[in-house]
């Protein structure tokens, strides 16, 4: 988490002087893809590879559907996040790729194809800026 707070704080600063805004001034509107929204698209990218079948054998071994018919999550295809204790460990793929998943909406998760993900970008990029301003 450390690395992309720094990453984020690296490319606000590199808006503003190619902007030509002073160092004091909001980067939100400079910018057009955050570091964290980037992080998160990406990840959804290789879940959904996951959830389809055709993500390589190592990523897929890592991520597991939940299998309990007594929960709704079941039904909507969510998987299992792997609880940890440290926030080291919640930037791991076992833990940040399915938690990642589970947030996007129903409708983006059940695409059929992957063009229709560029309205996961699009979700994620709004609902990031929504968040900030």
């Amino acid at each position: 988490m450390v690395v992309i707070t720094r990453l984020q704080r690296v490319q606000n600063n590199a808006a503003r002087l190619i902007c030509d805004q002073p160092h004091g001034s909001h980067s939100a509107p400079l910018l057009r893809q955050p570091i964290t929204s980037r992080v998160q698209y990406k990840l959804c990218l290789l879940m959904y590879d996951v959830f389809h079948g055709t993500a390589p054998s190592y990523l897929t071994e890592l991520c597991h559907v939940r299998n309990d018919d007594r929960l709704r999550s079941t039904q909507r295809g969510n998987f299992a996040v792997v609880t940890t204790r440290t926030r080291m460990a919640d930037g791991a793929f076992t833990v940040a790729g399915p938690a990642a998943w589970n947030a996007v909406p129903p409708q983006l998760r059940n695409a059929t194809s992957r063009t229709v993900l560029s309205h996961l970008k699009t979700y994620l990029y709004n609902n990031h800026f929504n968040n900030i301003l």
